[in-house]
């Protein structure tokens, strides 16, 4: 009997003992383990930053380019409205073209006859009134 309390004292003792080396252990794993997450995170973070600024880097390359055609219909603009300004016998600038600017003037000329009726057509307001009024001529 006294063996057997014997063998179970030392198996508490090696479990207790076992238990404070397991913890001892994986303690002074744990900071490394940490520093590893942290680094690897710091990586996917540079990753994603880099990912990100050369998505920005092509916006503002497209915005520059954009800025510069509108820069340069700017200074065409300029030019024709200058062009034109300095003639004397082209005032405007024409909005429908050269082919359609001399039927435009055409049309423009001949005015509508206004027809006049000798009475104004009846009010369909009343069910009794108009072509429907149930007389016949």
């Amino acid at each position: 009997m006294q063996e057997i309390i014997i063998y179970i004292a030392l198996l508490l003792v090696g479990l207790v003992a076992g238990f404070f080396l397991a913890k001892v252990a994986s303690s002074a794993k744990t900071p490394s383990e940490e520093q590893a997450l942290k680094a690897e995170k710091e990586q996917v973070m540079l990753a994603q930053l880099r990912q990100q600024m050369l998505a920005a880097q092509e916006s503002i390359q497209g915005i520059e380019a954009q800025s510069a055609q509108l820069q340069n219909q700017m200074t065409e603009l300029d030019y024709i409205l200058t062009s034109y300004e300095n003639k004397d016998d082209q005032s405007k600038i024409t909005f429908f073209g050269e082919h359609a600017s001399p039927y435009l003037r055409i049309k423009n000329k001949t005015k509508r006859q206004k027809t006049n009726t000798e009475s104004q057509p009846r009010d369909f307001s009343s069910s009794s009134s108009g072509l429907f009024d149930g007389n016949q001529k």
